[in-house]
């Protein structure tokens, strides 16, 4: 018999983004709790040169929309009873590709230095005309 992936979700429960399924909370109230206390601590890289990072990366929204993606995803894949592998997927499968485009010389950091913030302008948008 064949069940289609929407009837197999369903009847596997997954706790929401950034919730546990034991007992509902987060190990961080909010983003920058998670920054500040365990994603930028244990995460540290030489910053410089090839490798950006902003110290002000809250005023970067693209930035700031893969972190919250990377913090949601980690409080649910830390706490994935059903394999016990969840920290070691979602480093190979959300933080290493996000930290590749978010430390990038060509991601949202492209312009700062460790001394210096400045933002990126928004990509140009013209109204359509039909």
């Amino acid at each position: 018999m064949e069940l289609r992936v929407d009837e197999l979700d369903a009847l596997l429960p997954v706790p929401d983004a950034g919730t546990s399924s034991a007992d509902n909370s987060v190990d961080y109230p909010d983003l920058s709790a998670w920054i500040r206390d365990f994603f930028a601590p244990t995460f540290a890289r030489a910053v410089g040169g090839e490798a950006r990072w902003c110290a002000r990366w809250d005023e970067h929204p693209e930035a700031v929309y893969r972190l919250q993606a990377l913090w949601r995803t980690w409080e649910t894949s830390r706490r994935d009873a059903r394999t016990g592998t969840g920290t070691a997927l979602w480093l190979r499968d959300h933080l290493d590709p996000q930290l590749a485009v978010l430390l990038s010389p060509r991601g949202p950091f492209a312009q700062c230095t460790p001394t210096r913030h400045e933002a990126l302008p928004p990509l140009p948008s013209a109204p359509n005309e039909h």
